[in-house]
C-alpha cells in the first residue's frame, strides 16, 4: 500500500493544500478529531500542518472561490461552521455555528454568484438557505424547504425524506436533490436575486428502493450521473436545463457480476475531460471507472481496488491526474496516478493517515486572508 504518512505537525510548505473533513463521534465509531490541514509537497508527500477542532463531524467541505473561508457540514448534527483561511500558514480560524433547522447535515453547495450557501438535512428531510455576507460569514437562515414523499421499500433506511446532496446544475438556476429516503429526484429553481428556492412540479421516481445519493452533471451534454446508495447503481438521466427534468436512458451495475456480498455506493464524479464516470463502492471498496460515449452513456466499467475499507469520498487533484479516495473506516487517503486517455487508475506510493476521512478540499497554497 506504499509509506503511510504520519499525522504529526510538520512547517513544510507547498504549493497545493488539503482540507480534510471528519467523522469524530463514537455513534459513527470515528477517530478524527477535527479538520485537518495539509500542505502537499512537489512529490506529492502531504505534510500536517494543523488540526482545527470545532463541532463535532464536520463531515463535509467546501471553500469560496476566493479561498478565503471554508464551511463546514456537521454530519448527525444540526449545525454549519464558517471558518477563516489564513493565506500564509493555511490555519483555519471558527468565524461562527449556524443552526440549519434540521438534523444531520450531510452537503452544502454556494451559489454561483457565491450569495447564498445551501445544505441538505438528510435526517429530518429539508433543504436550509442561507444569505452570505461579503466577509465569507453567513447572515440569519432565509428559507427551510420541507421536502415530501412517501419512503422506500428499504426498512431502516427508509424511514422518510433523506436529502443527501444539493448540487447546482451548470445554470446555475437550478438544483437536483436526491432523496435516498423516497427513491426521488426533487427539481428545484433558484431565484437568485432572493435565494429561494422554489420546487418545479413533481419530482423524478427513481426505481424502488435504489435510494439515489449523489449526481454530477455533465458539463458538456444533456445528461447527468446518479449513484444510488442502496441498489449499487449507476442511473444515466437525459437533462432538460430549462425544466430540471430527467429522464432515465441507462441503468448499470456499479458491481462486478461476481461479487455477492453487501455493499453501498457512495460518490459520484467526472473526470476533468468529462470523458469517464467513476463511482466508489463501499463493501466492494473499489473504484467503478466507466468510459462515456459520445451519447452520454456508459460502457463497461472497470474496477480498482481502493486499498482501503469504505470509501465514501474521492476527488481528482486540481489538474486532474491525481485521484485521492478517502476510505473512512480504515482512515486513510490513498492516493491513485489518473490517466485521462483511458481512465485507467494506478496507486501511488502515497497513503495519507488521518482519522475516519469523509471529504478532501483543495487550495492554492498562499491563497485566503
Amino acid at each position: 500500500m506504499g509509506d503511510s504518512v504520519p499525522s504529526v505537525p510538520t512547517s513544510r510548505t507547498g504549493a497545493l493544500r488539503a482540507y480534510v473533513g471528519c467523522y469524530t463521534t463514537p455513534q459513527r465509531r470515528g477517530t478524527g478529531t477535527g479538520i485537518g490541514v495539509f500542505d502537499i509537497a512537489a512529490d506529492g508527500s502531504w505534510h500536517l500542518i494543523d488540526t482545527t477542532a470545532t463541532a463535532p463531524n464536520p463531515s463535509y467541505l467546501i471553500t469560496d472561490c476566493e479561498e478565503r473561508t471554508l464551511y463546514a457540514a456537521h454530519g448527525d448534527g444540526s449545525r454549519v461552521s464558517a471558518l477563516r483561511i489564513d493565506s500564509s500558514t493555511g490555519r483555519l480560524r471558527v468565524l461562527e455555528h449556524y443552526d440549519t433547522g434540521g438534523t444531520n447535515v450531510v452537503h452544502l453547495a454556494l451559489s454561483p454568484d457565491e450569495r447564498h450557501l445551501v445544505a441538505a438535512n438528510y435526517a429530518t428531510g429539508s433543504v436550509a438557505v442561507f444569505r452570505r455576507r461579503p466577509d465569507g460569514r453567513l447572515a440569519a437562515r432565509t428559507q427551510l424547504l420541507g421536502l415530501t414523499g412517501q419512503p422506500g421499500p428499504v426498512h431502516g433506511e427508509q424511514t422518510g425524506p433523506h436529502p443527501h446532496e444539493v448540487r447546482f446544475d451548470p445554470s446555475g438556476t437550478h438544483i437536483v436533490v436526491p432523496d435516498k429516503g423516497t427513491d426521488r429526484l426533487h427539481r428545484l429553481r433558484y431565484t437568485a436575486s432572493s435565494g429561494w428556492l422554489s420546487e418545479l412540479g413533481p419530482p423524478v421516481r427513481a426505481a424502488p428502493g435504489a435510494g439515489p445519493r449523489h449526481l454530477v452533471y455533465h458539463p458538456r451534454l444533456p445528461m447527468v450521473y446518479v449513484v444510488d446508495e442502496l441498489s449499487s447503481h449507476l442511473g444515466v438521466y437525459g437533462y432538460d436545463a430549462g425544466s430540471a427534468n430527467l429522464t432515465l436512458v441507462q441503468r448499470v451495475s456499479t458491481l462486478p457480476r461476481e461479487f455477492a456480498g453487501e455493499n453501498a455506493a457512495a460518490e459520484v464524479i467526472l473526470d476533468r475531460d468529462a470523458r469517464f464516470v467513476h463511482v466508489s463502492n463501499r463493501g466492494h471498496q473499489s473504484v467503478a471507472s466507466y468510459p462515456i460515449t459520445s451519447a452520454g452513456l456508459v460502457g463497461a466499467p472497470v474496477f480498482t481496488s481502493v486499498q482501503g475499507q469504505e470509501p465514501r469520498f474521492m476527488t481528482f487533484d486540481t489538474v486532474g491526474t491525481t485521484l485521492y479516495v478517502a476510505n473512512q473506516r480504515s482512515d486513510t487517503i490513498v492516493a491513485f496516478d489518473y490517466s485521462p486517455a483511458t481512465g485507467a487508475l494506478r496507486a501511488c506510493p502515497t497513503v495519507v493517515a488521518t482519522g475516519s476521512p469523509s471529504a478532501i478540499v483543495f487550495t492554492r497554497a498562499g491563497m485566503g486572508s
